[in-house]
């Protein structure tokens, strides 16, 4: 049985070794070819989608600081002209609008955060962001105002207020923020060593392939010299002698397949014209 199934899968002529080896070539580089696009595209995927997740995280402390920086320069502006309510009227709805969209957007830090696992990363930001926007409101809303007037004991004046209490909140809050981009940027981390090993294995069917490539063209060249180029050469040199000097044809010629077939037909043509 085992003999059987040798002889079904031995190939018994050189056109079927050297198709076999052509296909082999072929469907090996196919295959590597296949396997480095698949890499190859989750790299492109994984890049596409770690540019993505950085764009959002800087979008996103790009956007907090501007919107703090507006409600600092209106709180600037009321504390420096507010002897009272009515002046800093005009700046009420900015600073507002301001207060709403600061926390619109570290709201979505948060969510973001939690997204990718790490929530911890905006814990001080909510914090610090809950303060300024609370000092900011009982400050549009009179109370800082009436605390100031009601207090005869201090010289205490928005502007001394925005020095004492709402700066300091302010520069916390744009460290929070700086600590947002680099604690969101470090979560990256592990998605840039998975493409670096998704590259890799991008890389080693291809290299793979190439080291397999040059072992099976050695292979080849040691195949088609020894078995079909030094036989057909020897076949040639000694009916060459035949025909020129009559030296016996050497029927002995070690060959296989096809160029023992020849051979033998050659002695056999040789043999008839004697």
């Amino acid at each position: 049985m085992l003999k059987r199934v040798v002889e079904i899968f031995t190939l018994k002529s050189i056109r079927g070794r050297v198709l076999l080896a052509f296909t082999s070539i072929v469907l090996l580089l196919v295959f590597s070819g296949a396997l480095s696009l698949f890499e190859l595209e989750r790299v492109s995927h994984d890049t596409e989608e770690i540019l993505l997740q950085s764009k959002m995280s800087t979008d996103l402390a790009r956007e907090m600081v501007t919107v703090l920086n507006e409600q600092n320069d209106a709180m600037i502006e009321m504390a420096v002209i507010g002897g009272n309510i009515v002046d800093i009227a005009p700046y009420y709805n900015s600073c507002v609008e301001s207060i709403e969209r600061l926390s619109d957007a570290t709201e979505r830090a948060r969510k973001r955060m939690e997204e990718i696992g790490s929530p911890e990363i905006t814990d001080s930001l909510l914090y610090y962001t809950a303060r300024i926007n609370d000092l900011a409101s009982s400050y549009i809303n009179g109370d800082v105002h009436r605390a100031i007037l009601s207090d005869t004991l201090t010289n205490r004046t928005p502007h001394s207020w925005y020095v004492e209490s709402y700066k300091p909140l302010y520069v916390n809050v744009s460290k929070q923020i700086t600590k947002f981009m680099t604690g969101s940027e470090s979560t990256l981390g592990p998605d840039v060593n998975s493409l670096s090993l998704t590259a890799r294995r991008a890389v080693t069917p291809v290299f793979l392939s190439l080291v397999v490539m040059i072992v099976v063209t050695l292979m080849f060249y040691y195949f088609l010299h020894h078995y079909l180029i030094k036989p057909i050469i020897r076949i040639n040199r000694s009916l060459g002698e035949y025909l020129r000097y009559r030296s016996p044809f050497d029927k002995d010629l070690a060959c296989r397949d096809e160029l023992k077939m020849l051979r033998d037909r050659i002695v056999i043509l040789i043999a008839k014209l004697k």
